[in-house]
């Protein structure tokens, strides 16, 4: 491949090694799902994830969790892909450990293909993920790219000048608050992709009424997501952490960054009190997240983090990030926007595209949200029992029958 033998070794970054602790938990994967009319070539396919290693060599390596990088192996970009015959029922995962960062699925259908891109979350977060596929788009329709483009994972940069300022009265009021997980126990690993639609005239209502009070869609999922857990365990207030992608603090735009930049708002304290209609939890969401954005919570410990990664011994370091970095049983995640004239392939149209998480046992559930041609997906994975995922697929479909019914009531 050409690279420099000094170059067979990646470091990890602070945010990947949150990441890799819990992964006995959340094992750091994510998808994206693609669906395609037209002629894929896999040939060309293969090289354009040969060439992507020219900007992100580690998609081929496998990851130490003894020593926390990536390390070069001998594997080539043949090694990502993965030919299906038929629909499988097997789980699309494989141990990072042993194994390149990137996989693709690809299983033949009557009129297209259907691709399932698996990535390290090592390796990126939904945002890094977004770009690395936009880059091996690119390279798959043979577009020239600027010779001077590189990768940046280090987030030294996204902390320089940073503020920091305290918790908001909201999020102090509701620190002994938690939530009860919402899955039942099973001893079955079934594997599941579970989803609902929320189609481009019922999303152009949504975001019409959410423009009129001054607030995003993602407050208005979180609303509909907070409203329904509410309902469901019967409780008054609700606490939701809330990912963040740190770039767009400080953005790069000409940048490549592949890698780990998102910081969390550990706790969106929410009140669902009887006879709260949904433009009064929307406000109170709308006014929550913008003050916890002006005050940079969502990098909060990061900077700590950063400054004693590498400094403090791993097995101490362990410990410390898993008390601070705590799991939550419930959690949410928007991914945001895919960019469809970013994701194209040539000769071909992609007919859905929707991200997911990784697959969740019990105790955790994440409602995952993204949103392609203006059609926004709403998602889960799980292992578990037929009762676990009518269960699961039930809060989806409630989430959406909420989102539609204040839309509905404009």
């Amino acid at each position: 491949m050409g690279m420099k033998e000094e170059a067979a070794i990646t470091k990890s970054e602070s945010l990947d090694f949150i990441e890799a602790i819990h992964k006995e938990r959340v094992y750091p994967l994510m998808y994206c799902h693609i669906e395609i009319e037209g002629k894929l070539d896999i040939c060309r396919l293969r090289k354009a994830v040969a060439l992507s290693c020219q900007y992100v060599p580690e998609v081929l390596y496998v990851f130490d969790f003894e020593k926390y990088c990536f390390v070069k192996k001998d594997y080539a970009a043949e090694d990502t892909i993965i030919l299906e015959e038929r629909e499988s029922c097997h789980p699309m995962m494989w141990d990072l450990g042993t194994n390149t960062q990137l996989k693709i699925f690809i299983r033949r259908r009557e009129r297209g293909w259907v691709l399932v891109i698996g990535m390290s979350h090592l390796l990126a977060d939904g945002s890094g993920f977004l770009q690395y596929l936009y880059l091996l788009c690119h390279l798959y329709n043979g577009r020239k790219l600027p010779h001077t483009l590189k990768n940046r994972r280090d987030i030294a940069y996204l902390l320089k000048e940073v503020h920091i300022s305290g918790p908001t009265e909201q999020t102090r009021n509701g620190k002994k608050v938690s939530l009860r997980p919402i899955r039942s126990y099973s001893t079955e690993k079934n594997y599941y992709c579970l989803k609902e639609i929320i189609t481009s005239d019922e999303l152009n209502i949504i975001r019409k009424m959410a423009k009129q009070y001054g607030a995003t869609l993602n407050d208005v999922f979180i609303s509909a997501y907070a409203r329904i857990l509410a309902k469901q365990q019967r409780i008054n207030k609700v606490v939701i952490p809330c990912p963040a992608d740190l770039r767009g603090f400080k953005p790069y735009s000409d940048k490549l960054t592949v890698a780990n930049m998102t910081g969390i708002y550990h706790r969106i304290t929410i009140e669902v009190l009887p006879g709260h209609r949904f433009t009064d939890t929307l406000q109170q969401v709308h006014l929550e997240t913008e003050m916890q954005k002006v005050r940079r919570r969502c990098f909060c410990g990061i900077s700590l983090l950063e400054n004693v990664y590498g400094i403090i011994p791993d097995f101490l370091l362990r410990g410390i990030v898993k008390a601070v970095y705590r799991l939550q049983p419930v959690s949410y995640t928007n991914i945001g926007v895919i960019n469809d004239s970013l994701l194209t392939l040539h000769d071909c149209t992609i007919t859905d595209c929707y991200l997911t998480g990784t697959y969740r046992r019990f105790p955790d559930f994440q409602l995952t949200c993204s949103t392609f041609k203006n059609i926004c997906t709403l998602n889960c994975m799980l292992i578990g029992d037929v009762k676990d995922k009518e269960s699961c697929l039930n809060i989806i479909r409630l989430v959406k029958q909420e989102l539609t019914t204040w839309g509905i009531a404009r």
